[in-house]
């Protein structure tokens, strides 16, 4: 954490004010939700968003709460005030209860970052079969995207793409997923794919991209998109998530292949058409 001053239902707290009893069920289980937003060069990214994003969390989990969107949006400026801060991610953790209103929390973490070659090279990715309970909600269940990430990240990968069990790349363990035709080169026609809502999290980041897209003229749709289709490379991939805006996916490893000396990677295809989206949401980023 970063900083001595925390959030907690809405009041101004040290850190030392904040604790939790280790035979709480609420905290063993996980019964909860969370959000994490960016601030960056005194800014915070989306504040709305991500308190209306919290509240359908809780709507979807049935956590009863007292607060409202715009008690959350006020204490995110109340803790980048009190703790000075320029540069860092911040969370928003609700604790749900039995018969009683949620607790919860504001406090703040360190930044995170893409590799800097990420945006000319690409990132690796691990593909993982797991879905997430409740996808559409961001909630406190997070062991098969802890597993799924850790794994990814003793393979040197950047996330962990899971797979369902039709076979479909849905999201990463922290990331949303577009997609286009690897040989589709004509930007006056430009087409991109994101999985289904009813598949994913929906991230602040993918729908301010799908925004973007929208305000460019650009034609988006969901689909699913079935593995092979990544592994025959008849797709190009790009993720996005809230540290690391949109990142193109250079290559995948398949643990159930042996290619290139290292366990079945799988080049990707690069997209001009994805990089140019990568180009048109760096610009509306700075106009919005």
């Amino acid at each position: 954490m970063i900083g001595r001053i925390t959030i907690r239902n809405g009041v101004v707290s040290g850190l030392e004010e904040v604790s939790f009893s280790l035979d709480d069920p609420d905290i063993f289980y996980g019964y909860g939700c969370y959000e994490v937003l960016k601030l960056r060069g005194g800014r915070v990214y989306f504040p709305e968003f991500h308190a209306e994003r919290l509240v359908e969390s809780i709507r979807i989990l049935g956590i009863e709460y007292s607060f409202t969107k715009e008690d959350v949006v006020l204490a995110i400026n109340e803790l980048v005030m009190n703790n000075g801060l320029s540069d860092c991610n911040i969370k928003i953790l609700v604790v749900g209860h039995e018969k009683r209103a949620a607790d919860w929390y504001v406090f703040a973490t360190p930044a995170l970052y893409p590799p800097e070659d990420a945006p000319e090279k690409g990132v690796t990715c691990l593909l993982y079969h797991g879905e997430r309970q409740f996808p559409r909600a961001k909630s406190l269940s997070l062991l098969l995207s802890t597993i799924a990430y850790r794994t990814a990240r003793s393979f040197d990968c950047y996330d962990a793409l899971l797979i369902n069990a039709l076979g479909q790349i849905t999201e990463g363990s922290r990331t949303n997923i577009f997609f286009c035709d690897s040989m589709s080169t004509d930007l006056s026609r430009p087409v991109i794919y994101t999985p289904p809502d009813h598949q994913v999290l929906s991230g602040i980041t993918r729908m301010t991209v799908l925004e973007t897209l929208k305000d460019a003229g650009w034609r988006y749709e969901e689909r699913e998109l079935d593995l092979s289709a990544v592994l025959d490379g008849f797709v190009s991939l790009m993720i996005s998530s809230t540290s690391t805006r949109l990142v193109p996916v250079g290559s995948v490893i398949d643990r159930g292949k042996e290619n290139s000396g290292l366990p079945g990677l799988v080049e990707i295809p690069r997209s001009v058409i994805l990089d140019k989206a990568a180009s048109l949401y760096a610009s509306w980023l700075a106009t919005h």
